[in-house]
């Protein structure tokens, strides 16, 4: 009986998440740092991962703008998705502008079309989340429309604080990696709270009932689906989502339809 249960649910959460056309803006290419037991994840099996999760597209990083450096890791996420589908994106890894540079990162004037947001790792790169330093950037990225990504663990609250209110129109996605976000909720929650533009990725978003929480407090849009996908297997943060109790068009607009609106707004 027990047994029948399972797989009758099993099956009606995959029916379920196969209609909810999950979009993942927290994919990774390359080797994980930091997670020794996760299986790298390359772009010739990309495609082939995402389908067989119901992932139907998204987002991708690259390891090597983190670990290495901006300009290596957005040249590797751009080459590992030549070819991989027209609903694959990438996210850049930014630093502050030196003022004889026309863009994120050192390099010719322009950005790629398949760029369509940028992350930074203040603690990680050393450089601090102020005006000084990267309001130049939060400009740039304003004129073209493009989404910030940051882990909660790269960042000040009080410093994103100031940037949201300083850049309004800015939008602001607070990443819930490496680790849970589970003891930062007041920190986040009265973010949310007084900056519009901030959003919250799901993946690590493990408290029971934050989903909802934040769906209901703050309203569903203010909520991005992400996987940290090779790291985290995405059914984890899907469940999130599938196991909430708000409306059908809610979940929509948390498992995709957010994510997708935000990088559609994206200038080239």
């Amino acid at each position: 009986m027990q047994e029948e249960w399972i797989r009758k649910t099993t099956e009606e959460k995959a029916e379920l998440a196969k209609k909810l056309r999950f979009y993942d803006c927290n994919v990774w290419l390359g080797r994980p740092e930091g997670f020794p037991l996760a299986e790298e994840l390359c772009p010739t099996s990309l495609k082939e991962v995402l389908d067989k999760r119901d992932v139907t597209g998204g987002l991708v990083s690259h390891w090597r703008g983190k670990t290495i450096s901006a300009q290596d890791g957005n040249e590797s996420v751009l080459q590992g998705l030549k070819g991989r589908g027209e609903d694959l994106f990438a996210t850049w890894t930014a630093l502050p502008l030196f003022p004889p540079e026309t863009g994120p990162v050192p390099g010719p004037p322009g950005i790629p079309k398949e760029v369509r947001a940028v992350r930074i790792f203040p603690k990680s790169h050393h450089f601090p989340m102020t005006d000084w330093c990267i309001g130049s950037l939060c400009e740039w990225l304003i004129e073209r429309h493009m989404p910030l990504f940051i882990w909660h663990t790269e960042l000040d609250w009080p410093a994103v604080y100031e940037i949201a209110k300083k850049f309004p129109e800015l939008a602001i996605v607070i990443e819930t990696q490496v680790q849970k976000i589970l003891y930062h909720t007041r920190s986040v929650f009265l973010l949310m709270r007084d900056c519009p533009n901030t959003l919250l990725e799901t993946s690590n978003l493990a408290g029971p009932g934050f989903v909802d929480y934040v769906a209901q407090e703050f309203g569903p849009e203010r909520l991005i689906f992400g996987s940290f996908l090779p790291v985290n297997d995405p059914l984890v943060a899907m469940g999130m989502i599938l196991d909430a109790e708000i409306p059908q068009d809610q979940k929509e607009m948390i498992a995709g339809g957010n994510l997708r609106r935000l990088i559609s707004e994206v200038r080239i």
